[in-house]
């Protein structure tokens, strides 16, 4: 039920709702469109971060409603194990045309989320190693920071502390190698200096560890590392890395992935392929709950006819019918190529937030950016604090606690930024105008 006296307003304990935050008081929202959410009281918010760096085609697109509509009118439901759809059919054949040319062939698992498909991407990880021979490989390669997903599986194979932290017995062990990470790298050198040293603990680790069965990679690092765009010589020395000790490479796109970057995968800024790929997020534009894992042919030849792996939501009808409408939206409105014409526009409204001494940098890559800020104790500000003066100036950002120093102790936050792929260049104006406001607030002491 809404907050006593305030109809448009809710918290707990008044409502029945287990809310992310149960210190929260939370707006609701009443509508959306474009990069723009509305409280019922007419209050509007510019979108800067889709959401969980979600929102790839703008809110409420009909087509989207429309296509889910047909689909629940059509075969609203069938389980994966009985039958396949026109729908599945249809969107894994568009999802496979939509990546380079080396993933012809590839097969599309789809599944309920972007965690959900690093899940999967795992188990046929190991599914692929037994099947080749190799049991003594149940392990995957990860890099600290990073992170893949909250399910146990998932939360395993990330590289962020905080989160782990409460669950650690109950996860199974992964390496954790430093991430590509050069506003602070977790190893404490300096790029170009470095030679990308953080590769050679990869290599390093599959020359000396059997039991590794795949190595799992951010191409362009996630929220837990402010989207940064890592060196592209990275992932190719990973890829050749993997390759030549017949490790599998896993490609986690659920952020970076469907047009993010300015490339339909992040990872073809270095040219590099994975063998598995995990989608998400701007796979439905987060109208429904979806994702998919596109595996190369011989990962799945390798495993065929039995992959023991499945859930109640995997290959739904009607999230295959709106995976198919946004890669059409997608390529018809040349979204892809769109973001990578915004990355300047998106970079300068970025920018503004350089002017007030809160960050020590600032990156893009398409639409997506990050800023690090310095800590609180250095003449900075928290994340919290950030996103709670954008949304007091009318924006929404993401924000994300820092990780731990490479020496110790904590490190300034992060913030990121990923609005919808369809932004204007005037709004893109407005939020460079609202950072610079938020800047102000919080050089005057306000906003917090």
């Amino acid at each position: 039920m809404p907050t006593r006296g305030d109809p448009s307003r809710s918290r707990y304990p008044d409502s029945a709702v287990f809310y992310r935050d149960l210190e929260r008081t939370y707006e609701t929202a009443a509508r959306a469109e474009g990069v723009w959410i509305e409280a019922g009281d007419g209050r509007r918010w510019l979108d800067a971060c889709g959401g969980a760096l979600t929102v790839s085609l703008g809110h409420a697109r009909p087509e989207l409603a429309r296509a889910a509509s047909r689909q629940l009118g059509a075969v609203s439901y069938v389980h994966g194990s009985q039958f396949t759809t026109r729908a599945m059919e249809e969107a894994a054949e568009a999802l496979v045309a939509s990546l380079p040319a080396g993933y012809r062939g590839s097969k599309v698992y789809l599944t309920p989320g972007g965690a959900e498909s690093v899940e999967t991407a795992i188990k046929l990880a190991r599914a692929w190693a037994l099947a080749t021979g190799r049991p003594e490989r149940t392990r995957i390669v990860s890099q600290r920071p990073g992170y893949h997903g909250n399910t146990l599986g998932a939360l395993a194979v990330s590289g962020r502390d905080a989160l782990r932290a409460p669950y650690l017995p109950m996860l199974t062990d992964a390496p954790l190698v430093a991430a590509p990470w050069c506003p602070r790298c977790p190893l404490g050198l300096e790029f170009p200096g470095c030679l990308v040293a953080c590769a050679d603990e990869v290599e390093e680790t599959l020359t000396t560890d059997p039991s590794v069965a795949a190595v799992l990679v951010e191409p362009v690092l996630g929220a837990s590392a402010g989207g940064f765009p890592p060196p592209e010589d990275y992932l190719r020395r990973v890829r050749r890395a993997a390759s030549d000790r017949d490790v599998l490479l896993i490609a986690d796109e659920v952020l970076s992935g469907c047009g993010r970057t300015g490339r339909f995968l992040a990872s073809e800024h270095a040219g590099v392929e994975a063998d598995i790929l995990a989608l998400g997020k701007g796979l439905t534009s987060g109208a429904l709950p979806g994702g998919a894992v596109v595996a190369k042919p011989e990962v799945v030849e390798a495993v065929a006819p039995d992959f023991r792996h499945g859930f109640t939501f995997s290959h739904h009808p009607v999230v295959a019918a709106v995976v198919r409408e946004a890669l059409r939206i997608l390529a018809e409105e040349a979204l892809v190529e769109r973001a990578a014409a915004l990355e300047e526009d998106l970079r300068a409204a970025v920018e503004t937030v350089g002017e007030h001494g809160f960050a020590e940098g600032i990156w893009a890559r398409g639409l997506l950016a990050g800023v690090a800020l310095r800590r609180p104790e250095d003449g900075g500000v928290s994340a919290r604090d950030f996103a709670r003066a954008a949304w007091n100036e009318g924006l929404l950002v993401y924000p994300v606690a820092g990780p731990a120093r490479p020496g110790g102790g904590p490190d300034g936050d992060l913030v990121v930024l990923a609005p919808p792929l369809t932004v204007t260049r005037a709004e893109l104006r407005i939020l460079g105008k609202r950072l610079g406001r938020v800047g102000g607030a919080l050089e005057d002491g306000g906003g917090a």
